[in-house]
């Protein structure tokens, strides 16, 4: 998935007036967190994250299919809270934490990113 399409599927599910250059920063920032806590990358390697708008909306996002859909759930998240919709805010975030906890009991189980291989089955 593309950065622009996470943030057309997040405005399609839950319309909102935030700009998308906002929504754009806060995928980076996710993106920059996923490449250092999941892929052990380095802090240098994590400033190529540092996406410039809007040429980085066509940038394939590191999650691929079917755990990709952690970034629409993740905006979502991240519209409620700035919107001071709790309630929404923490089911919305609760639904993020499972799609990401997925995510990782998926990639810890096929792959071993400090040797850089994937896992034999």
């Amino acid at each position: 998935m593309k950065i622009k399409d996470a943030i057309r599927r997040t405005d399609l599910a839950k319309p909102n007036a935030f700009e998308e250059e906002l929504k754009f920063a806060w995928l980076a920032s996710l993106e920059g967190q996923i490449a250092a806590d999941v892929f052990l990358m380095a802090p240098a390697e994590t400033e190529q994250f540092d996406y410039p708008y809007p040429a980085g909306l066509d940038t394939e996002l590191l999650v691929r299919p079917p755990y990709d859909e952690l970034y629409v759930l993740y905006l979502e998240a991240k519209i409620d809270a700035e919107n001071g919709e709790y309630n929404k805010y923490q089911n919305s975030l609760q639904l993020y934490n499972n799609a990401y906890g997925n995510f990782l009991r998926w990639f810890a189980g096929t792959y071993d990113p400090v040797q850089g291989y994937k896992k034999e089955a």
